[in-house]
């Protein structure tokens, strides 16, 4: 049968605050994932360590015209999102890959991405994931006043973008350690600094060249290992 993993929205009983008949709690976390890094993997721990989700959803976006340097394909992505998350978490660990945009000619806005899972899963209460570097211009996007209002998130804090109560939108969480029981695991390896180090070219020998024939080549599992 299918792994738990890759189904779009599984069915799962792992400790979840959610009871009979209340909604399950699932985190949003969307991204190119160009590629998918420890620091994503990380950061859908810590949501389902802290309490904050029942569940964390990985949600690849379609093609995105106004991001040239996104030249990877949307499936690409999705198997590495796959891959990801099946060789580092347990099949019963509350973290899972989405699909939905997979078949979109472009990526979704995060106003008609949540409508959709909304509409598509009414057993779900979906919280999107942002980082406090991105919340003072969420009002600019695309039905800015409407997700500022109406939605809910996931706020991760980032350095040099600290942000008080009254600056968060009314409906978000901090994610915080509850009652500061340990400190957050973090990892500031991004995918820009993946990619640099696949064009990075010291005394004339290209870093990760055998690992980005693999990509090119589609052969995922041989690039395990190229960061730390």
């Amino acid at each position: 049968g299918e792994s738990p993993a890759m189904d779009l929205a599984p069915e799962l009983t792992m400790g979840g605050g959610h009871g009979a008949g209340s909604k399950k709690r699932v985190a949003i976390l969307g991204g190119s994932f160009d590629p998918v890094t420890d620091a994503h993997l990380k950061c859908a721990a810590e949501i389902i360590h802290c309490g904050v989700a029942d569940e964390v959803w990985l949600v690849p976006c379609g093609a995105r015209p106004d991001k040239p340097s996104l030249k990877r394909s949307v499936i690409d992505r999705l198997v590495m999102c796959h891959l990801a998350v099946n060789t580092t978490f347990g099949s019963r660990f509350p973290v899972r890959v989405s699909d939905i945009e997979l078949h979109e000619p472009k990526a979704l806005p995060t106003w008609d991405l949540l409508q959709r899972l909304k509409q598509t899963r009414q057993d779900i209460e979906p919280f999107f994931v942002i980082g406090s570097d991105l919340v003072p211009d969420l009002r600019k996007w695309d039905e800015g006043e409407r997700l500022w209002n109406e939605e809910q998130f996931i706020v991760i804090s980032r350095p040099g973008y600290e942000l008080g109560d009254q600056s968060l939108p009314p409906h978000s969480v901090k994610l915080e350690p509850p009652a500061g029981a340990f400190t957050l695991a973090s990892q500031e390896l991004s995918s820009s600094e993946i990619r640099r180090r696949l064009h990075y070219v010291p005394h004339s020998v290209q870093f990760g060249e055998r690992e980005l024939q693999m990509l090119k080549g589609r052969n995922y599992p041989m690039v395990e290992g190229l960061v730390p």
